[in-house]
């Protein structure tokens, strides 16, 4: 019997551990991972957090089960009217009863422990708002830490009461008309709960339906709570209907509830139904009373009065909606538009201007993917804008990670070993000015090719890009195969994976990984050995996710090269949609940019940063997870100057800007003052999409010091005349301050789109437009800026010219400028600024617009070559005759690179 007893042990062991062997491996692999990234405890914190709840929700979930089955048998032997006298059957029930119990109740202990171990977490590291709400007077930690979590297990305990009650009558409904059946009788049943029902499970019936109407009356408590979060009304959150009616009826129908649960327990006890009829009806009486009557208040009462009584409650929505937007301590300021510039305020203001932004995000990521990819196998999945001192210059830039792209391994290479064992990384990065193009209009590198040629001085010693946003596949390091460095010549440079990092090959491991990722060349590959180790969740938004999925991610990480190494940078965010009286935007309804993640390109590091320790959420986390966050002051200085503030959450934040730059509740009420962010033309005669924000470097209105700054400008709702301008800094001390601008609204501001327009209105610049936008080539408009200097502004747009071949290049040709009633169209930043005020660079300070060589000289003779080729470069084009064109321009390239010399 006990060798019987044995077998069958390890039999259901075997079982066991093969239905749930992907489970066990996934955790083992999970340890070894978290440990390898140093962020074990946060992965055990989540496990323990599980564990501890998962313990006394079985206990009480099986308890509970286990008594109200034996309430239930009872019940069963007495409505039978017969004893239990079979002794083995009655032992195979209690089995069979004690499995199903403990595997339902491991089943929903698990199930709500999953989903409910962060809320509980939460709930017990709350951290003060140090703000009340206006209704309850309860610190608005209560509605974001707490309120979730009571509500959610009054959700649950509400929904198990009702299926103890829907079980209990379909047993009885099952027994009686198994009973009919066997006596040969009609199988029509009655709910009588003076009879059959009643006697069959009176006491279950009573406890449960009091426990239903005292929770009613718990949940009707809650409701109160939420009506914080009431649509109805001029402005989010409880109005004056809420609170005047549906508040009172609220605890008229708590104080019924509770009154109910007393005379529904007694009466089903004695079998009366009168009483359990009354007190619901009168429960359902109040509800539908209370629906009726908010409806007549709101339209008979509050309609024709809604500016009056609904103030108080739109000056809470405003109120709070700023304040979880982290808008409240915006900066206004008025921006009088005079237009008296001069040829000398543009000389005095040369580092504004020699930093305007001519090339553009589109075509100049377009231009990198065609001409700097150099194998098939990379990819330059992003571009992004940064600022650099280069040669001592506050210089902004647009730089690319060149990145592995598996996916594009040609079909006889797109095998195992070449996906994972060779092809393992991208190399180096591509950087460009903004503020200037090369003689073809193409953009003007700093840092290019492979191995990096770089004119930058920044120093960038080992640019391997083992983790990034397009690496996803897993890598095996250190094998007998080399791993491609990057491409040299007709071959290829090799290298081994240098760094601490990765999981070991051990047996076992190959193992584990091999039922992991269901692939046997783990285990049949001779290039593994001892020395061999794995990178998994190289996708570094994965990776992010993994440690940390409890914050929300930008999805735009950007690459900073930082001593001599490469990083990504992530902007994370902190967001909650119970925030009492904010207005909801996109499921959210309050956000905050409180971490920055810096993962290393090379080894995978990943550091989470505390970027606003004001934030009670990132306090409660950095509770929970100890050895989670790092301060900023243990952030890389040089890593610091590099940190932008994230046009994900600028881009909201100026939605919400749209409508609560209104403070006034009547103008608000009003809508008066309604504004949207500003349209524009992306294509010659295209369609209008919302104007992209920009990042540029510039010296913003009454500061001294150039800075780079994000941007985004508002017209008046349908109207396209321009009123503000939102601007987000991002330099030193002055990181995250919100500073808006708004324009007289005496005057006719022109948006982007107006720009685009009286660009097209402009007869030289439609003409030149029209003739080059014809058959065989296309206009691009690139990045529209519009650009704030002293009581002015200048406008800008960049006018590229690309073929339409497959395989066509971008090139910006003309820049656009306007200023007041003037436009013109040049090919440079400094013949525009000549145009309109007969400005001239005689400082020695070349202004943007193609790139220069200060160290060289050209003669006379050179010059007219030049000038030469130039001329007949423009008249094939504007006769159409683009092969011409294509030869002339090429030999002005040849002569300039050969003058470059």
């Amino acid at each position: 019997m006990k060798k019987k007893t044995t077998i069958s042990v390890i039999v259901g062991i075997i079982i066991f551990a093969l239905f749930f062997i992907s489970s066990i491996v996934n955790f083992i692999i999970n340890v070894k991972w978290y440990s390898e990234v140093g962020y074990l405890s946060v992965y055990f914190t989540k496990l323990m957090a599980i564990l501890k709840l998962s313990v006394p929700l079985f206990l009480i979930s099986f308890l509970g089960i286990w008594f109200y089955y034996k309430s239930i048998r009872l019940s069963i032997i007495k409505y039978k009217k017969v004893v239990e006298i079979n002794a083995i059957k009655k032992k195979t029930e209690r089995k069979i009863i004690f499995i199903l119990d403990a595997v339902l109740s491991l089943f929903l202990s698990v199930s709500i422990a999953s989903s409910y171990w962060y809320n509980i977490l939460m709930f017990s590291n709350s951290v003060n708002f140090n703000v009340k709400d206006p209704i309850f007077g309860l610190d608005v930690s209560f509605f974001v830490f707490k309120l979730p979590l009571i509500d959610s297990i009054y959700g649950f305990i509400m929904s198990f009461l009702i299926f103890l009650i829907i079980i209990t009558v379909v047993l009885y409904f099952i027994l009686s008309a198994k009973d009919r059946i066997l006596q040969g009788r009609s199988l029509k049943l009655n709910l009588d709960l003076k009879g059959g029902l009643t006697r069959f499970a009176g006491r279950q019936l009573a406890v449960v339906s009091s426990l239903i109407l005292l929770f009613l009356s718990i949940g009707y408590y809650i409701k109160s709570w939420k009506l914080v979060y009431s649509p109805r009304g001029v402005a989010f959150g409880a109005s004056y209907t809420d609170i005047h009616v549906t508040y009172l009826f609220y605890k008229l129908i708590i104080f019924a509830s509770l009154a109910a649960a007393v005379v529904v327990f007694i009466s089903v006890i004695r079998s009366k139904i009168k009483p359990i009829i009354i007190s619901i009806v009168f429960i359902v009486g109040l509800i539908v009373v209370e629906n009726v009557s908010a409806i007549i208040i709101q339209n008979a009462v509050v309609k024709s009065n809604e500016k009056s009584f609904e103030k108080p409650y739109i000056q809470y929505n405003i109120d709070y909606t700023r304040k979880a937007y982290n808008i409240d301590n915006l900066k206004e300021q008025n921006f009088n538009i005079v237009n008296d510039l001069t040829k000398e305020d543009i000389g005095s203001n040369k580092e504004i201007i020699s930093n305007i932004k001519i090339n553009s995000f589109k075509q100049s990521l377009e231009f990198y993917n065609q001409a700097q990819v150099l194998r098939y196998y990379y990819t330059f999945n992003d571009l992004d804008v940064d600022r650099y001192n280069i040669n001592g210059k506050y210089t902004q830039v647009f730089i690319a990670p060149r990145e592995i792209n598996s996916d594009s391994l040609v079909e006889n290479a797109a095998n195992w070993q070449n996906k994972h064992l060779v092809y393992t990384h991208g190399y180096g990065v591509v950087m460009s000015n903004v503020n200037a193009v090369t003689s073809t209009g193409q953009p003007d590198f700093l840092i290019n090719n492979i191995p990096p040629n770089n004119k930058s001085g920044i120093s960038l010693t080992n640019p391997s890009i083992y983790y990034g946003e397009k690496t996803k596949d897993y890598a095996i390091v250190n094998t007998k195969m080399q791993e491609i460095d990057y491409p040299s010549g007709d071959g290829n440079k090799y290298t081994d994976y240098k760094v601490e990092s990765g999981i070991k090959m051990t047996f076992l491991n190959r193992i584990m990984f091999a039922i992991q990722y269901k692939n046997i060349n783990f285990l049949l590959s001779r290039d593994i050995n001892s020395d061999s180790k794995i990178l998994i969740n190289r996708n570094i938004m994965d990776r992010v996710q993994k440690i940390a999925p409890f914050l929300n991610y930008d999805s735009d990480p950007y690459i900073v090269i930082n001593n001599g190494q490469l990083y990504w940078i992530i902007d994370a965010y902190t967001t909650s949609d119970k925030y009492p009286y904010s207005q909801p935007y996109n499921g959210i309804n309050y956000i905050r940019n409180s971490v920055k993640v810096v993962v290393n390109a090379l080894n995978g590091k990943t550091d989470f940063y505390i970027a606003d320790k004001n934030d009670p959420l990132i306090e409660s986390y950095s509770k929970i997870f100890s050895k989670l966050f790092k301060s900023m002051d243990e952030m890389d200085t040089d890593l610091k100057t590099h940190l932008r503030y994230p046009e994900q959450l600028f881009k909201l934040q100026g939605e919400v800007i749209s409508k609560y730059h209104m403070t006034d509740p009547g103008v608000f009420f009003n809508s008066e003052d309604l504004w949207q962010i500003s349209t524009n033309e992306k294509e010659v005669k295209g369609e209008v999409a919302i104007n992209d924000s920009s990042y540029f470097t510039t010296k913003l209105p009454g500061n001294s010091k150039e800075e780079m700054v994000l941007v985004d400008y508002f017209n008046m709702r349908e109207r396209p005349n321009m009123v503000s301008m939102l601007g987000a800094r991002m330099d030193g001390d002055n990181y995250g301050k919100l500073v808006l601008y708004r324009f007289p609204t005496d005057q006719s501001i022109d948006s982007p789109y107006l720009f685009k327009s009286k660009i097209n209105q402009d007869t030289t610049i439609s003409q030149e437009i029209t003739l080059w936008n014809k058959e065989g080539s296309q206009v691009v408009y690139g990045d529209t800026i519009i650009l704030p200097i002293k009581n002015s502004l200048l406008y800008i747009e960049p006018l590229y010219l690309r073929s339409n071949g497959a395989n066509a290049i971008p090139e910006m040709k003309r820049v656009i400028m306007m200023y007041g009633d003037k436009i013109i169209s040049a090919e440079t930043i400094d013949k525009a600024l000549a145009g309109i005020f007969d400005y001239k660079t005689d400082t020695g300070v070349a202004l943007p617009g193609t790139s220069t060589n200060s160290g060289s000289s050209i003669s006379k003779e050179n010059a007219a070559a030049i000038k030469d080729l130039y001329d007949k470069a423009i008249a094939a084009q504007k006769n159409g005759d683009w092969a011409s064109y294509g030869d002339y321009i090429k030999k002005l390239g040849d002569l300039i690179n050969q003058l470059n010399k």
